[in-house]
């Protein structure tokens, strides 16, 4: 055995450019799944730092913890660490414009809950002592009170106490407005010392009526570090954040039900989503929970994101996507791989037909391959592992790059052992199924066929028969290039896949990439606006003082501000075919209601309006867009298609009568259109049921058309929820004439803002401050959207998925090119002394060149012929999938990647030949020809 390892040795020094290349194609499989695992393992520790950032480190937060109980906590083997907080209680904030939340929440921790908690600083440092405070920066941008680092703040600190139940309210319930109180009031003076984030959901509920301020807790200090007894302050109430053992998160449902002391398997089935409960178990788990001894908040996030088995909803699909990915590379791999090791037995099986006739039995032949590829797994394997690492750290830093300000987290690099032993296995996997096959191939040699090497090749004389084209064109250059083709089928063959694997999934990539982009566009192409802006809030909005605030901020070229109402119209007078579309849609209905939307905008927008679309006397009454276009079945092409029509046969003068519904205060909540949100009642076309109509008062206002129009403001162009009408403040407000009183404000009202700026993102920012601290919108939501900011981040979204598919290309293609490599130059040397004994007998150089040109043509023209048709089909395919979803995609074969595909695929195949012909020129002839190890 130690001759055939000194003999294998000895080979793989002596082939040095084929081991080099051979090498080579390990570190790169072997660098790909390593960058693969290490990425994988990157997100996943980036999300779950981020959901400690978020929500705090901790898996499930149990509160109404009696102190005296805390150390059933600690001393719990499934808890791994645990941190408190000790609610101090609620204070009342002077000039707090957020009527729903008028209160400071004090909170008390120590060093560990400042540290696992989420309590991220912006400005200043933590509490370090009971007379320090750190308050959250929302209660500036929400509350509107401007409280800065080193003020002096005094809270009346106390409970809250609602008068209607005579109890006292939890800390996370709604702000009870008239009916709550806070009595047991405490004075206390704090010294700000620190501004941090908002806390997550698990530490300040959204609905919370305090915002919360974090001081530090001596006593909870002096447990911590064991220098007082829980007992000591038994009835003081905490709220415990545990963190679970990796083995507790297993059974995470039963550990968490054992310390709340409810039934395990209801608890488990309650938090199964795949398991539905019955009605008697739904009641008895809420009577379970009622009586439960703690109440509880899963970090269900981080317990998804931490828990590697079992899998996770949230990382199946990645680890999937993973797998199949290190599929593919593994397949690729030991399909370019083995031919490494095919073409070393080619070279060495005389070698190997004389070892087996002095002794060498079929199992030391086959150690002996198996041997070559271990001693080349040892060398590429180690480089590889490193090199996938480092092209790892390189991509995170190209990726945070390129996500910066879209991303809600930059992702951290993270190296796991356990991640990179698997990438490791899978390289060791790859080598040894590359080398098995042609270890086996080895073994099976007689000794008289390998010392005759008659077996390579196995062609009958038919099918080395030339097309005669072939000779008139290229002589007998072309006839010896075409039958040497024919002749090395199989070693040509795996050059050809790897050139069809590459050029398919260049294609591919290059179309999904070009395809996304153009989307994209698309996307954004029917906006006539880069800024939108929606507003929430409990009181009348001045819109034409709104507008001068849009018009007087830096960069607005138009703008415009409304209104929205919503109303219904009882059988309109439909057009026969928008008549016959709407039956067809409703079930062939004959009493078809339709939601009207009338919008007020401010002046000079309506009248800028009115003149583009021609309307003379707008001020009389309401303009009505007449034309839209919706999705309409046809027969012939079984699709539907998008059709434009005329809806409806109002004219100028004509009027509507348009209906509204008024609630009592008992239904109103439920019923009313809040910030620009439509009913759910009302489908995309507009559609409002009898049912809707009829529910509550009705009452209706006659409207008059003052023009019909097929054009539309800026901001309403994709719009197709409901029939549009729009009309000036002064028109609408004439609607409530005789007495009436509008009794659609505030309530029934959706303000919604566009804006066409020649800088959105510097606009969006001047906005902002304009409206921040600006007490006359202190009391209105405003919701921005910047379009720009939204197509960059998209196209910065496929870019960074470009960056991952077309580095898995260049990867791929590497180890294809060091196969084409190894199969074109071995080959070249092995047919050594044919060319030596063709330029014998008088082939020229020109005659040996054009010969070697025209295998290159063959060999590129082939794999072209196959791979460029097949990417063009799988990028059609891709296109029918993608229509599916979205009917607009026209089919446009990638031009650009499949010409830039063809000239580098000729270009390679002819600079290897080429290379390796250099060098056989070189070569003396007669010493060539009496080579026999050739």
């Amino acid at each position: 055995m130690n001759l055939m390892k000194t003999l294998t040795l000895k080979n793989l020094k002596l082939n040095r450019k084929r081991t080099i290349v051979t090498i080579v194609g390990i570190i790169l499989a072997t660098a790909l799944l390593s960058a693969l695992v290490t990425l994988v393992s990157s997100f996943q520790y980036s999300m779950i730092e981020y959901q400690k950032q978020k929500d705090g480190d901790f898996h499930v937060k149990f509160s109404g913890v009696k102190m005296s109980e805390l150390s059933e906590f600690k001393n719990n083997r499934n808890i791994e660490s645990t941190f408190e907080t000790m609610g101090m209680g609620f204070a009342k904030l002077d000039g707090c414009k957020n009527e729903d939340k008028p209160y400071a929440y004090v909170m008390a921790t120590d060093e560990a809950g400042f540290e696992k908690g989420c309590f991220n600083l912006i400005e200043g440092r933590m509490a370090k002592n009971e007379d320090e405070i750190v308050i959250p920066r929302h209660l500036r941008t929400n509350g509107r009170i401007d409280i800065k680092v080193g003020d002096e703040i005094t809270l009346d600190i106390g409970k809250r106490y609602d008068s209607s139940t005579e109890s006292f309210i939890w800390e996370n319930c709604a702000y009870e407005h008239d009916a709550e109180t806070l009595t047991d009031t405490v004075t206390k003076q704090y010294k700000v010392v620190g501004i941090m984030e908002r806390p997550g959901y698990g530490m300040e509920d959204y609905s919370a009526a305090g915002y919360t301020f974090v001081t530090y807790s001596d006593e909870l200090a002096a447990i911590d570090n064991g220098t007082k007894s829980e007992a000591s302050e038994a009835d003081t109430t905490l709220t415990v954040y545990s963190r679970y053992t990796q083995k507790a998160l297993r059974n995470k449902d039963a550990v968490t039900a054992d310390i709340i002391g409810v039934d395990e398997k209801l608890f488990e089935k309650a938090n199964n989503s795949s398991v539905e409960m019955s009605a008697e178990e739904s009641d008895r788990f809420l009577k379970e929970m009622e009586n439960a001894k703690y109440d509880i908040y899963i970090n269900r996030f981080l317990i998804s994101y931490e828990c590697v088995f079992p899998i996770d909803g949230s990382f199946k699909a990645l680890f999937t996507v993973a797998a199949v990915v290190a599929l593919i590379i593994i397949l690729t791999s030991v399909y370019c791989i083995k031919n490494s090791f095919n073409i070393s037995i080619t070279e060495k099986i005389r070698q190997y037909g004389m070892l087996a006739s002095v002794g060498a039995t079929r199992r030391q032949i086959k150690s002996s391959v198996k041997t070559e590829a271990a001693m080349l797994g040892v060398v590429g394997i180690p480089v590889g592992t490193l090199s996938g690492i480092l092209a790892s750290l390189i991509l995170v830093k190209v990726v945070n790059a390129l996500s910066a300000g879209w991303l809600n987290f930059a992702l951290s690099f993270h190296t796991s052992l356990p991640a990179l032993i698997l990438a490791v296995i899978m390289s060791i996997a790859t080598i040894y199924f590359s080398a098995t096959g042609s270890a086996r191939r080895a073994a099976k040699v007689t000794p008289l066929e390998a010392i005759r090497n008659t077996k390579e090749i196995k062609i009958k004389s038919s099918k080395l028969k030339t097309p005669a084209i072939i000779g008139r064109i290229w002589g007998i250059g072309g006839v010896i290039s075409y039958k040497n083709i024919k002749r090395n089928n199989k070693k040509y063959r795996t050059t050809v896949t790897s050139i069809v694997i590459c050029s398919v999934t260049f294609i591919v990539i290059s179309y999904f990439m070009s395809m996304a982009f153009s989307m994209v566009g698309m996307s954004y192409a029917s906006a006539d606006y880069n800024i939108g802006i929606n507003m929430s809030c409990k009181k009348d909005i001045d819109i034409e003082k709104f507008s001068k605030l849009l018009s007087g901020i830096e960069g607005a070229e138009d703008y415009l501000v409304g209104a929205g109402y919503d109303f219904d119209v009882r059988k309109p007078k439909y057009t026969k075919e928008y008549g016959e579309y709407c039956r067809q849609v409703y079930d062939n209905s004959e009493d078809v209601s339709q939601m009207f939307l009338i919008t007020v905008l401010d002046d000079k927008s309506y009248d800028k309006y009115a003149s583009d679309a021609g309307i003379k006397n707008a001020a009389a009454g309401a303009i009505l867009v007449n034309k839209g276009t919706f999705d309409v079945y046809n027969e012939n092409s079984l699709k539907y298609v998008k059709k434009e029509m005329e809806l409806y046969k109002y004219k100028a003068g004509d009027t509507i009568e348009c209906g509204y519904n008024v609630y009592d205060d008992a239904s109103s909540d439920d019923n009313a259109v809040e910030g620009g949100t439509e009913s759910s009642t009302e489908d995309n076309s507009g559609y409002v049921d009898e049912e809707t109509i009829n529910n509550g008062v009705r009452k209706t206002l006659d409207v008059t058309i003052a023009g019909v129009t097929d054009k539309v403001p800026i901001g309403y162009k994709s719009y197709s929820y409901a029939t549009l009408l729009f009309m000036n403040q002064k028109g609408f407000e004439s609607l409530w004439a005789d007495g009436k009183s509008n009794e659609l404000k505030q309530r029934y009202v959706s303000y919604s803002a566009y804006v066409v700026a020649e800088n959105a993102d510097e606009y969006q920012d001047t906005f902002e401050k304009e409206t921040e601290g600006n007490p006359e919108y202190s009391q209105i939501s405003f919701y921005v959207s910047n379009l720009d900011k939204q197509m960059r981040d998209e196209k910065s979204l496929f870019t960074l998925l470009g960056v991952f598919a077309y580095g898995l290309i260049v990867v791929i293609a590497l180890i294809g090119i060091t196969n084409i490599i190894n199969t074109l130059s071995t080959g070249m040397e092995l047919r050594s002394r044919e060319f030596a004994t063709l330029r014998s007998i008088g082939m020229t150089d020109k005659q040996f060149a054009g010969m070697v040109r025209l295998e290159s043509v063959f060999i590129s023209v082939k794999a072209l012929v196959i791979g460029v048709p097949l990417g063009i089909l799988i990028s059609y395919l891709l296109c029918v999938i993608m229509n599916r979803m979205d009917g607009a995609i026209i089919y446009e074969p990638p031009y650009k990647a499949i010409i830039l595909c063809i000239v580098v695929v000729i270009m390679l195949i002819y600079a290897i030949m080429k290379l390796s012909m250099t060098k056989l020129r070189h070569n003396n002839i007669i010493e060539t020809i009496k080579n026999e190890n050739l």
